[in-house]
């Protein structure tokens, strides 16, 4: 799920009432032209104990990412720049500078689960406090390995944006009219101030670990 040339960690993370959270957290500059955040939920059943995807729900996660997200954030001038795995969903973050509505047209066939947000944030706070986090894992100690096993500490660090309120459901239908979307974008920005603001505390289990960039399969 990497292309040749970007940099990505993966911190395994708890909340905490315990609740497992993965993020994926690309590491770049922030780009100031890009001032606006689009967040992209994808739901997942929660039918594992430790309310994490199984190995079907991963599979969808690839394709997603793989065969919609990307290709979209390429053809409309959007970065994508982490996700997290929480609870049920999975989150993806993007920024750009273009109208959100025309990533959710191309986005929304894949799935009428789909729930979509959006806000201003030119300063990119949000992909500041994925940083940060990533910072603290790089920085804990490395405990002793042991064998066939990974090394794990534990410190804290507080989570980007938490599980949006309201979404605005996808629709099925690639081509949205114009009054559909106008009225999606209202329904985005509803609730833009309350979502952007959202944090939780977790528990970081692992040191980040970079994963060796890939070109994503055609």
């Amino acid at each position: 799920m990497s292309i040749e040339g970007e940099l990505w960690h993966e911190v395994e993370a708890k909340r905490d009432d315990g609740t497992p959270t993965m993020f994926r957290i690309r590491e770049l500059d922030r780009k100031p032209t890009l001032t606006r955040i689009f967040v992209v939920e994808l739901p997942y059943p929660k039918t594992e104990l430790s309310r994490l995807p199984n190995a079907s729900d991963y599979r969808r996660l690839a394709e997603f990412d793989e065969q919609w997200l990307r290709p979209a954030c390429t053809s409309l001038g959007w970065e994508y720049v982490g996700h997290k795995i929480e609870d049920g969903s999975f989150f993806f973050y993007t920024y750009g500078c273009a109208d959100p509505n025309a990533m959710i047209e191309k986005l929304s066939p894949y799935d009428a689960g789909l729930g979509f947000y959006d806000d201003e944030d030119p300063d990119w706070q949000e992909y500041g406090t994925l940083k940060n986090l990533l910072e603290q894992a790089k920085a804990l100690p490395a405990a002793a390995p042991k064998p066939n096993a990974r090394t794990r500490t534990t410190t804290t660090a507080a989570t980007p944006m938490a599980k949006p309120n309201a979404k605005a459901k996808a629709k099925r239908n690639a081509k949205a009219t114009p009054k559909a979307a106008a009225k999606t974008k209202t329904k985005l920005k509803a609730n833009a101030k309350a979502k952007a603001k959202v944090k939780v505390k977790v528990k970081v289990k692992a040191t980040a670990k970079a994963k060796p960039a890939k070109r994503r399969r055609r």
